[in-house]
């Protein structure tokens, strides 16, 4: 699939976390690429403090592990699966993510205490 290199255009919150990682799940069927994934939860973790009281889940901590393992995951893979060479040859868009990565991060969230 080609993916748009444009950042993901959605507010920050928990229901946008879980939709795009459920789009994770389907690799290169999702409607975005795992890095725009990625790139998202970056800014998430990055605005996790700025967001409105209604958006903050009752386990905001955990939420943010969530956001912020994408992201470290996403640098351990690269750094573990692919030369510098092949990074260079390739746009980050064209990288995939194991389907496991995403089971395990919707769980996690799906898993979180509900706000009361």
């Amino acid at each position: 699939m080609a993916w748009s290199s444009t950042p993901i255009v959605k507010p920050h919150s928990l229901s946008n976390l879980a939709d795009l990682l459920s789009q994770g799940l389907l690799g290169s069927m999702s409607r975005f690429s795992h890095f725009q994934i990625v790139e998202w939860c970056a800014r998430f973790a990055d605005d996790f403090d700025h967001q409105p009281d209604d958006q903050i889940p009752a386990s905001p901590e955990q939420a943010l592990d969530i956001a912020d393992d994408v992201v470290v995951q996403w640098e351990l893979h690269l750094a573990t699966q692919y030369t510098l060479g092949d990074l260079q040859r390739f746009a980050m868009d064209d990288v995939v993510l194991p389907k496991h990565y995403f089971e395990h991060w919707l769980n996690r969230l799906l898993n979180l205490p509900a706000t009361h």
